[in-house]
């Protein structure tokens, strides 16, 4: 395996421990809001700051042009960025955990 490929996935993955974990936006539509179990939401938390921070990785990486394995090397993290994002946008965008759901529901019955 090429030096260079060793480096960057461990600066990598280096770079993706170090971080901390923010909420992502949510929908700020009036009315039903999809519910999604807290599991789900946790994982939908990961995968969004995950892809974040793959973005960011991706936008502030030169690549050799001239050496296939670099660019192969590229091409997967480019894939599995946007496999992260689809992931994201099917199953999480726009939905909120059971227990912010549970809560309202507490809140709007206690008025």
């Amino acid at each position: 395996m090429n030096k260079s490929i060793i480096f960057i996935t461990l600066t990598l993955i280096c770079s993706l421990s170090a971080r901390e974990y923010v909420a992502p936006p949510t929908s700020s539509t009036r009315g039903s809001v999809p519910v999604i179990s807290d599991e789900a939401m946790e994982k939908c938390v990961k995968i969004y700051n995950e892809a974040e921070w793959l973005g960011e990785k991706l936008n502030n990486t030169y690549v050799n042009q001239y050496d296939s394995a670099a660019v192969n090397n590229y091409n997967q993290k480019v894939n599995e960025h946007s496999r992260m994002i689809n992931y994201f946008n099917q199953n999480c965008a726009g939905k909120q955990s059971y227990s912010a759901w549970k809560a309202t529901q507490k809140l709007n019955g206690q008025r």
